[in-house]
């Protein structure tokens, strides 16, 4: 195999560091790795140490980040609550009316627009919360309204998308985070889900989309943070877990034992990720200097 093709194959992984760790030390990186055989096949216990240690100075990186710990935490916790709704939105058929609200927040929390989605989260709670303070006639209110919940319990992650919203705008943390574009593969997925034909809305293959792809989100929180040391990613989690399993307890525990599994599961994620926080912060207050 020539070492143009294994130079190359390094240079993709090198990606996985942040841009300016590759500008300062991305030379040296490859030189070490190309030393010994420049014709070698590429090693795949070097590509996983690469790609390993390039998230690891990004979650660095990100712990570094322009705005506090509890701000940066509280945007990505927004961000990804505003991802479900739009998910759900594409699961339900909504309104056009109803998808593009929920998309322009979702894009307004992913570039850290706080004025923006400020109005954009009180609109998405006041749609859903019209049933509750107008009475059952307001769910026939016009389309763009989209869905409208009958009970308090439902209503959690619309009352926090409002009230971090309000939170970020009044306090102003300072600039926040503009996170890639690539978070709108979420969406997306649910758009290709819910018209994909053949798939039931929610089934089988949506809940497993759906479980699989906050696993591996909440795993990735959990190694952030043993990483990084920073409780961002635990309050983030917090804000996104917490409304679930808080409903699901308050109006009885689900009968599904596939469903309760799921629950369980996502809650000891977040345990775990608070714990480790927490025993990253207490050692870093009893460390000397």
């Amino acid at each position: 195999m020539s070492g143009t093709f294994t130079e190359g194959w390094y240079r993709l992984f090198l990606r996985a560091f942040p841009r300016a760790h590759r500008e300062e030390y991305g030379a040296e990186i490859l030189g070490t790795l190309m030393h010994d055989s420049p014709r070698r096949v590429p090693s795949l216990r070097e590509t996983a140490g690469l790609v390993t240690a390039g998230f690891a100075a990004r979650a660095r990186a990100a712990a570094e980040g322009p705005a506090p710990w509890w701000a940066d935490g509280t945007q990505l916790g927004l961000l990804t609550l505003a991802l479900a709704n739009l998910a759900y939105g594409a699961g339900d058929h909504a309104s056009p009316w109803w998808l593009a609200a929920s998309a322009m927040l979702v894009i307004a929390l992913l570039r850290g627009w706080a004025p923006a989605a400020l109005p954009l989260a009180l609109v998405v709670a006041f749609s859903t919360s019209r049933a509750m303070i107008f009475g059952v006639e307001a769910t026939h209110w016009a389309p763009f309204f989209g869905p409208a919940y009958h009970d308090w319990v439902s209503l959690t992650p619309y009352g926090l998308l409002a009230a971090g919203a309000v939170v970020l705008a009044a306090a102003r943390p300072g600039r926040l985070r503009t996170r890639p574009w690539w978070w709108l593969a979420i969406p997306a997925a649910a758009f290709v889900l819910a018209y994909m034909p053949g798939v039931r809305e929610y089934g089988m293959v949506w809940q497993s989309v759906r479980a699989g792809t906050e696993g591996v989100l909440l795993l990735a929180g959990v190694w952030a943070t043993a990483v990084a040391r920073s409780p961002r990613w635990a309050l983030a989690a917090a804000v996104y877990v917490v409304p679930g399993v808080a409903s699901a307890l308050l109006t009885g525990l689900p009968t599904n034992a596939q469903e309760t599994g799921y629950r369980l599961t996502l809650a000891g994620l977040l345990l775990v990720m608070t714990a480790t926080a927490m025993r990253r912060a207490r050692s870093l207050s009893s460390s000397p200097g």
